[in-house]
This record gives structure tokens, sequence and C-alpha cells, in this order.
């Protein structure tokens, strides 16, 4: 729904519009996606700083609970969609460890761990569409 209103600065204007907003999903906390990840991937807690950029220190603090940023909440947010989609394509989670730390060609000799690291988790999308598209690599 939206209003309008007319603002005396505005004169001669079309009137400023006001959007309503609707509610913010909420995101995810860290605290639940280290659990997870520990539990289903058996990432350690170093694994998890290099995943996310942040400090062993912060890491260690937002697994006991300790709330996080919203820059931390989105970037954990953003890791388990990307782990979903990563885990979709696997038999299993521990395929999916085991494939975050190997080299791979498609990423130049680097492995899909230090790909995330340098930022520049697209070319995990963008292979994840490929194959779940079938479009030929």
């Amino acid at each position: 729904m939206s209003t309008t209103q007319t603002d005396p600065k505005r004169a001669g204007h079309a009137p400023k519009r006001t959007i309503k907003r609707l509610p913010s999903r909420p995101m995810i906390q860290p605290s639940a996606v280290i659990g997870r990840f520990q539990k289903d991937f058996g990432l350690t807690q170093p694994v998890m700083v290099r995943l996310t950029g942040y400090s062993p220190r912060s890491v260690a603090s937002w697994s006991k609970g300790v709330k996080a940023t919203e820059p931390a909440r989105r970037k954990f947010t953003e890791l388990c969609r990307l782990f979903d989609a990563l885990n979709d394509l696997m038999e299993n989670p521990r395929q999916l460890t085991e494939w975050l730390q190997e080299p791979n060609p498609a990423f130049d000799g680097s492995t899909p761990i230090q790909v995330i690291e340098r930022g520049e988790s697209d070319r995990l999308w963008r292979m994840i569409y490929a194959l779940e598209s079938g479009e030929p690599g």
C-alpha cells in the first residue's frame, strides 16, 4: 500500500510517494550455521574462519551464541544458501567437505575454499547453475 504526501519544497512536482515496507525475513544466526556445518559437514572452526573471512575470535564467540553484526549474519545466510545448493549435488555431506578442500581444475587449480576466501563464490554459483541446467562445461 502506498500513500502520497505533499512536500512544499516539491511544489509543481509529482507528490512524494512512500511505500509501506513488508516485514523483513529474519537472517540466520551464525551460531546455528556453525553448529550445523560442524555436525553435517564436519567443518572445523579454522575452516569456518576461512569461509567467512572473520577472525577466529569472532567465529568462536558466535559459535557460543554471541549476537553477530548484520554483515556477519548476511555472510552466514549466503554460506547456507551456497552449501545447500552444493549439497544437493553431492551424494552425502562429507563428499562436500572433501570436495571443498581439493584443488579443482575448474578453478584454475584452486580449492573451492580458496575461491570463497577470495570473494569469488560467483564462480561456484556458475558451476552449480551449469550442473543443474545440464549446460556443457
